[in-house]
């Protein structure tokens, strides 16, 4: 039996913390006390929802490969992200330098952060939201070794952040997005990447200004895949078995 815990945390309205995890009976109340634990800042709501599976979630064997580039300004960085999703996915720059631009302010056209992501067309960049204020979130995913996915992600370099942020990816991919662009919005913390099947989780420094609290997460999604993508992003549970092949 299979139980989904999802917490979030934040403070005057504004995301501070949040996870997803997908645990076994036994291990419920350890990982409820874990995720209440979590945030490291201040928060005046924290929300801890947990739902049982009605089925076993799907195993697949492995993550999305993953590499790292660094650049010496962001300008570059977001040159590159135009440029490989250009080349390999036939990602227009006129649809995706304007799409970073957005993110780097906060994607939701009332202004600030978007609450998930902004899924837009690869071929025509028409977003396919239904609302524009409201972003579109990824559900339902984990590690089933997490701990042993986690010691082998720091002894390579890698951060905790990477853990979640490759098993979310790795689902999105899995899901039918085509490709995804990621920008954190923890001022403190300017790495993003992008992901895709073809190119596997490339981790990107700098994509933004230290001290910026803006970010977001752009889904390109064809219009005629997107209810199927949609239902499995929100309703599909999916344990990823070990990591692919790391850079």
């Amino acid at each position: 039996m299979f139980y989904s815990v999802r917490m979030r945390a934040t403070l005057e309205g504004k995301h501070v913390s949040g996870q997803e995890r997908i645990v076994k009976k036994e291990d419920l109340e350890r990982v409820i006390l874990e995720l209440h634990r979590r945030p490291k800042g201040d928060w005046d709501f924290q929300t801890l929802k947990v739902e049982r599976l009605k089925e076993p979630p799907e195993v697949i064997e492995k993550s999305l490969s993953v590499r790292s580039y660094k650049f010496s300004c962001i300008p570059l960085a977001v040159n590159f992200i135009v440029g490989i999703l250009e080349t390999e996915h036939g990602i227009g720059r006129e649809i995706t330098k304007p799409l970073l631009a957005k993110l780097q302010k906060g994607l939701n056209p009332e202004g600030g952060n978007l609450k998930g992501a902004l899924i837009v067309d690869p071929k025509t960049g028409e977003v396919l939201n239904e609302d524009p204020t409201e972003g579109v979130r990824t559900i339902l995913f984990d590690w089933l070794d997490r701990e042993g996915v986690r010691d082998e992600l720091l002894k390579r370099g890698y951060t905790e952040r990477t853990l979640d942020a490759l098993a979310l990816a790795t689902k999105n991919i899995y899901c039918g997005v085509e490709a995804e662009v990621c920008i954190s919005d923890d001022p403190d913390y300017t790495t993003g990447y992008v992901a895709s099947e073809r190119l596997g989780y490339i981790r990107i420094s700098p994509i933004k200004e230290k001290g910026s609290p803006f970010g977001g997460r752009i889904y390109f999604v064809r219009r005629e895949k997107l209810e199927e993508t949609l239902r499995c992003l929100r309703k599909k549970a999916l344990l990823i078995r070990e990591l692919s092949t790391l850079g």
